[in-house]
C-alpha cells in the first residue's frame, strides 16, 4: 500500500508539473496502465486494461477508455466495470472496417493519466437488408419504394396497445445517416395526454451503423441546425411508446433550426390537425437534396447530409365522413395537397405561402407519392379546401 501512495504521489506530482487545470493534454505513460488488450466483434470492441496504481484508485467513477479513428474522430466510453486492478468496456456504433487506437484513461484530482495506445481494425459488414414493404398495398400514405436499393433502407413501425395498428414508416438514407421520409397516418385515435418524452433512441428495426449517433445531444456545429423531426412528437400523444418511437434517430434530418424548425414547420405539424378526418388524414413528411454550404457532423463526428429542402404531402377524402377506405374513392371524392420550403428560416411563419400541388413535388424530387391510391388527385390542389393559416 505504501508503494501504492508513493506512486499515486508521484502521479500528482507529475501532474503539477506538466498540467494546469483545465488543460486538455493528457500524458501516457505505461508506468502507471498495462497496454489494453482488445477483442473485437465486427463493430463491437471490448476492452479491458490493468493498473499498476493500486486497487481502489482507479475507479468507475474517474476512469474509462478514449477511442479515436484514423480519420481523427474520438468518442469515450465511461460506461465500464473495475474489478481489482483491471478496467474493462465495450466499445460500440465504431465504424465498419476501420483502424482504432484505444486507450484507458483515468483523472485524478486535476490530472488526466493515460495507458499505451493499443490498435485494432474493425470488421466488414454486409450491406443491411430493408423491409420489403410494397406489399402493404392497404396503406395509403406510402410513397414508391425500391427494397433492392442499396441507398435507402425501410422500416415500419407499429403501435403497442391503442390504437393498434401501424404508427409509421420511415426511409433512411444509408450514406448521409438521416430520415429521407417518414409516412403515416393522422387520426384523432392517435391523440391523447402522453407528453413528450425526449426519450431518444438509435431505431431497432435499422442497422446501428447507419444511424446517426444522436441519441444525446444534436448535430455539429451548434447553433445551427436540429434534429428536424419529420413525424412530430406531437403527432403521436396517445401513449408513452407511440410517443417514443418518434425520437428514433431515423426519424430526423438537420433542420435550420431558428424561424424553420421553431417557426414555419411546427406551424405546419400543428395546422395538418385541423384537417383530420374520420377518413384519416395520410400524410409524407420528407427531405430533398443536399444543401451547397452547410455540413454538420454527429456527436461521433460522422458527417450526416444536410437537405437542401423539406416537403410534406397530404391525402384525405373531401367529406372526411365516408367510412370507404381512400383506395376505392374517386379523383372527385379526394383532395391532395402538398408543401415545399427550403432548409433556411422563414419569418412569415405561414405554411399556406408554400403550398403546391404533389405532382410539384414529385417532379422536383423524382419520387412518387400515393402509389396505393390510383386516383390521388396529385396534379391540382384547392387551398380553400384545407385549413392551414
Amino acid at each position: 500500500m505504501k508503494k501504492t501512495m508513493l506512486l499515486l504521489s508521484a502521479a500528482w506530482a507529475f501532474g503539477t508539473v506538466f498540467f494546469a487545470c483545465g488543460d486538455d493534454k493528457s500524458e501516457s505513460s505505461g508506468e502507471w496502465f498495462d497496454t489494453p488488450t482488445v477483442e473485437v466483434e465486427g463493430m463491437m470492441a471490448r476492452v479491458s486494461c490493468t493498473t499498476t496504481l493500486g486497487v481502489g484508485i482507479v475507479t468507475a467513477e474517474n476512469a474509462g477508455f478514449v477511442c479515436t479513428a484514423e480519420s481523427g474522430s474520438s468518442q469515450i466510453e465511461r460506461d465500464i466495470t473495475v474489478t481489482g486492478s483491471t478496467l474493462t468496456g465495450r466499445l460500440q456504433d465504431l465504424l465498419p472496417d476501420t483502424r482504432y487506437t484505444v486507450r484507458a484513461f483515468a483523472t485524478l484530482g486535476s490530472v488526466r493519466i493515460e495507458s499505451p495506445a493499443a490498435s485494432f481494425r474493425t470488421g466488414t459488414v454486409p450491406a443491411p437488408e430493408s423491409q420489403d414493404l410494397t406489399t402493404r398495398t392497404g396503406w395509403a400514405e406510402l410513397p414508391a419504394m425500391d427494397p433492392a436499393s442499396e441507398e435507402l433502407f425501410y422500416a415500419a413501425h407499429y403501435c403497442e396497445g391503442l390504437p393498434g395498428g401501424r404508427n409509421y414508416t420511415v426511409c433512411c438514407d444509408v450514406e448521409g445517416r438521416i430520415g429521407v421520409w417518414s409516412a403515416f397516418p393522422l387520426h384523432k385515435c392517435y391523440q391523447g395526454n402522453q407528453t413528450r418524452t425526449d426519450k431518444w433512441a438509435y431505431d431497432p428495426e435499422v442497422p446501428r451503423l447507419i444511424q446517426s449517433s444522436l441519441t444525446s445531444g444534436s448535430y455539429q456545429p451548434q447553433p445551427g441546425y436540429s434534429k428536424g423531426h419529420l413525424l412530430a412528437s406531437e403527432d403521436r400523444t396517445v401513449n408513452y411508446a407511440a410517443n417514443v418511437q418518434t425520437f428514433y434517430v431515423t426519424n430526423v434530418a438537420p433542420q435550420w433550426q431558428n424561424s424553420f424548425n421553431s417557426g414555419v414547420w411546427s406551424s405546419l405539424e400543428a395546422d395538418c390537425w385541423n384537417n383530420i378526418c374520420l377518413d384519416t388524414l395520410y400524410v409524407v413528411s420528407g427531405v430533398w437534396g443536399v444543401h451547397e454550404t452547410a455540413t454538420v457532423t454527429d456527436k461521433a463526428g460522422n458527417p450526416c447530409r444536410v437537405p437542401s429542402h423539406f416537403f410534406r404531402v397530404l391525402l384525405r377524402s373531401k367529406d372526411g365522413d365516408t367510412g370507404r377506405k381512400v383506395q376505392e374513392m374517386s379523383a372527385e371524392e379526394l383532395q391532395c395537397v402538398g408543401f415545399w420550403f427550403e432548409n433556411r428560416a422563414y419569418p412569415s411563419g405561414k405554411p399556406s405561402a408554400n403550398m403546391v400541388s404533389v405532382a410539384e413535388i414529385e417532379r422536383l424530387t423524382g419520387m412518387r407519392f400515393f402509389v396505393n391510391v390510383p386516383n390521388a388527385p396529385k396534379e391540382t390542389f384547392d387551398a380553400s379546401a384545407w385549413s392551414f393559416r
